[in-house]
């Protein structure tokens, strides 16, 4: 749903349905954030996981050290991803260039 974000924002803005652009963000919005909820007990649980597929003990806990500092991550990538392409979908690029290059 994030990267069909831009062709149906972009299929309502040019034929001109600006309500569906909306509509089309809050979906897409809502279903990454509920996505990321099991993506985040996978996370959470990462350690245990690696074990039990095999890794070693060290290498598990380095690793779910890293995927801990990831998991605030998965939400503010849902929060941003469709406002980004919903910007794209009607040329509005200025927000993302200055954030990229003041970032």
């Amino acid at each position: 749903m994030g990267s069909a974000v831009e062709t149906l924002c972009g299929q309502a803005y040019g034929a001109h349905k600006y309500d569906m652009l909306g509509v089309y963000l809050q979906r897409s919005t809502i279903l990454l954030m509920v996505t990321g909820i099991p993506l985040t007990v996978i996370y959470a649980f990462c350690k245990p996981i690696l074990i039990l597929l095999g890794e070693s003990t060290e290498i598990a806990s380095a690793a779910a050290l890293f995927v801990y500092g990831l998991i605030p991550q998965i939400f503010a990538y849902a929060a941003n991803f469709p406002i980004q392409k919903f910007l794209q979908s009607q040329s509005i690029v200025a927000p993302s260039a200055y954030i990229s290059d003041n970032g």
